[in-house]
């Protein structure tokens, strides 16, 4: 029995971690904010955390009630909105509801996903997990922090990172998991035109997140490609995640700026 846990424990894990989304927690409308230039740290991992460079433009517009929303391999999913801004650590995020319209776990567990700018770097954070895994077992699995872009980078131009994850068990027969992800943002195409949806996006940066998480137990590591389109003035317009055999895409269809 223990070790059928253990096995389950390693699949949801590494379901959590492929950059979908998570429920979120209410605005906090007194929240102290700042300027959002200090570079703050986060859970467990980052990468290139000196400051950024000089940004060529605006390609994931911040601001309180922003919104877009995108089909799932073909299926609308809900908005993918800011509902706060909070000051962590000396810096600004912007929360979300979700990420990409996607519930990361449905019911079996929730957490805060945000997103930071900071001289054109851009940084996801996804806070601690917790998990319901039913018959009285809970787990949660610590957050993490990484760059999803560096707008001012040439094409070719690469950055990296690595984070590790802790999930403890309410079990005290299962011991504890760690895993951990290296990770390498690639520039593919910069100034790019590119339809999505049937709508034409300009001043388009195309990049790739390659990832390779090692597993305790496991003898070779678990690989993932992400590839992202930005736009100018837009934000996310485009994501396609290869990993393990399986591709899911998620393409832009309307959005809300203020």
């Amino acid at each position: 029995m223990k070790t059928i846990k253990l096995i389950v424990g390693l699949f949801l894990i590494f379901t959590a971690f492929t950059f979908t989304s998570c429920d979120n927690e209410p605005i906090d409308s007194s929240i102290e904010l700042n300027n959002g230039n200090n570079n703050g740290g986060g859970n467990n991992g980052g990468g290139n955390n000196g400051g950024g460079g000089t940004s060529t433009g605006d390609y994931w517009p911040a601001a309180l009630n922003n919104q877009w929303v995108f089909k799932l391999d073909g299926v609308q999913q809900p908005p993918m909105k800011i509902i706060s801004i909070n000051s962590i650590g000396g810096s600004t995020y912007y929360t979300f509801d979700t990420l990409f319209g996607q519930g990361s776990m449905g019911t079996m567990g929730s957490a805060t996903t945000r997103m930071k700018k900071n001289s054109g770097d851009y940084y996801i954070k996804i806070e601690d997990l917790n998990l319901n895994l039913g018959n009285n077992l809970t787990a949660t699995m610590t957050g993490f922090e990484y760059v999803i872009l560096k707008d001012y980078l040439a094409v070719g131009q690469t950055w990296n990172g690595v984070y590790t994850q802790t999930t403890n068990y309410s079990d005290p027969q299962i011991p504890d998991i760690t895993q951990t992800t290296n990770y390498t943002g690639t520039i593919v195409e910069k100034g790019a035109t590119v339809t999505v949806n049937g709508a034409s996006y300009t001043n388009v940066i195309k990049l790739r997140i390659s990832q390779s998480t090692t597993f305790p137990g496991l003898p070779t590591p678990t690989v993932a490609d992400s590839d992202y389109w930005f736009a100018k003035d837009v934000g996310p317009i485009k994501a396609v995640t290869v990993s393990q055999g399986s591709t899911t895409t998620n393409e832009l269809m309307s959005f809300i700026l203020n």
